[in-house]
């Protein structure tokens, strides 16, 4: 460094710094305001270039900076105004500062960027509000349809034969026991099969107004029905698919639980709780792997085995987000049911004995058939909303997955731009093809 760096000018500047009055030249030593790209000329830095000391190089304003992604605190940007609209994730450019954040855009119940857990449940609560009568509608009528089907099926063997009477007082005949027995298992194992049938087409079906409400869509129950038409039928190949599996398993299990006590007798108690828990594990395990497939399966026009497929690729590396938010929805809605109907159940068997006091048995048990059935209405209503919300939120992830792992917000945001609904189902892959193919979630 020179000796006249080094001391202060003749004219009483500061050692290092040029005479006043000459600030604002840009791009010679020692002069404050030095033009980026310049030797030494980074934005912000001062530079020892030149007797007269350094050079400052402030930073660039009204320049061209990277703009920030959505998310993040973008900076005051001064400068001319600009003339291209803000985009969501960029800051507002213009005279002035900027409003330093754009949030992705929500034409719909939900932002079309990764879900956090709030954004998945509020997301399927606003669907069900929107679409009332097509998801709210079509899960009473399951409902009611599981209880009442069984409820004939009982009717039908013991009508006929059996006195309530004799029933209460315990001489009801053999002939009457065994149709009483028949009635109750045909029943189980009838309401059994259509309610794993009829839930998962239900859930399928549901799906639609869900994805739809995502761009804000809305959806009747009988367009829901139209579009899920073609479907049904798939839906119903994949339920006795999994019911057979399900069947399969636990056979399986049952023969090793056997297996095991006839070889280790006394030993066996320690062996078989494993083998239980570790079956119950894996159970939930693919349980949870295949959860998306009705919604790949109707959404994306798949076959029964490329929606099991689908749903396998979609919740890898993400099975520990999907089980966690289906597990929180399922315990919500077991709460509120069980808050719910214990209490009317209660209160309804209450009133109908108090209106209408039984003087004989066959009295008490119309007066408990009574109650009964008008509690099972009342729950129905409540697991209607219960199994129109896990729906839902069994959509929005299968649409978060996509957004993660395959940029499907893009696909979506083109089609909101778009603005008209064709009365279709959004994100098909056909449709628009993807631009790349995203993140790994």
């Amino acid at each position: 460094m020179s000796e006249g760096s080094e001391r202060a000018g003749s004219d009483g500047s500061a050692p290092g710094w040029p005479p006043p009055g000459q600030y604002g030249q840009p791009g010679q030593p020692g002069q404050y305001g030095g033009q980026p790209g310049q030797p030494g000329g980074q934005p912000g830095q001062y530079v020892q270039s030149g007797q007269h000391g350094g050079q400052y190089t402030p930073p660039q304003y009204g320049g061209q900076p990277t703009p920030p992604q959505w998310g993040q605190y973008a900076p005051p940007q001064w400068g001319p105004p600009q003339q291209q609209p803000p985009q969501w994730g960029r800051p507002a450019q213009g005279w002035g500062p900027g409003p330093g954040y754009v949030p992705p855009p929500k034409p719909g119940v939900i932002p079309l960027r990764p879900l956090g857990l709030g954004e998945v449940l509020d997301g399927a609560f606003q669907a069900i509000r929107r679409n009332a009568k097509a998801m709210f509608g079509s899960a009473l009528i399951l409902q009611v349809a599981l209880v009442a089907v069984p409820a004939l099926l009982i009717a039908s063997f013991v009508g006929s034969g059996l006195d309530p009477a004799s029933l209460l007082r315990g001489g009801a005949g053999q002939s009457q026991a065994v149709m009483l027995a028949l009635g109750l298992v045909g029943a189980l194992f009838v309401s059994s099969l259509l309610g794993a049938l009829s839930v998962l087409v239900l859930q399928g079906a549901l799906v639609i107004p869900v994805s739809r409400a995502v761009l804000d869509r809305r959806t009747g129950f009988g367009q829901m029905w139209r579009l899920v038409r073609r479907r049904v039928v798939p839906l119903i190949l994949l339920a006795l698919l999994y019911l057979a599996a399900t069947i399969a398993a636990y056979m399986v299990m049952v023969i090793a639980v056997v297996g095991l006590i006839a070889a280790l007798r006394r030993d066996a108690v320690g062996p078989v709780i494993v083998l239980l828990v570790g079956a119950m594990a894996a159970l939930v395990w693919v349980a949870v792997k295949l959860t998306l497939a009705p919604a790949a399966l109707v959404l994306e026009d798949a076959g029964v085995l490329e929606a099991i497929r689908r749903s396998w690729t979609l919740t890898k590396r993400n099975w520990w987000r999907t089980f966690g938010i289906s597990a929180l929805a399922a315990l919500m809605v077991a709460v509120i049911t069980q808050v719910v109907s214990i209490p009317v159940s209660f209160a309804v068997g209450a009133v109908v004995h108090l209106v209408a006091p039984a003087a004989s048995p066959a009295a008490a048990l119309s007066a408990t058939l009574v109650s009964t059935a008008i509690s099972a209405v009342l729950t129905s209503v409540v697991a209607a909303v219960g199994t129109a919300f896990q729906s839902g939120v069994m959509a929005l992830i299968y649409v978060d997955l996509r957004m993660r792992r395959e940029g499907l917000d893009l696909v979506l945001m083109r089609e909101a731009e778009a603005g008209a609904d064709d009365g279709g189902l959004p994100g098909r892959p056909r449709a628009y093809p993807l631009p790349h193919p995203g993140p790994l979630g």
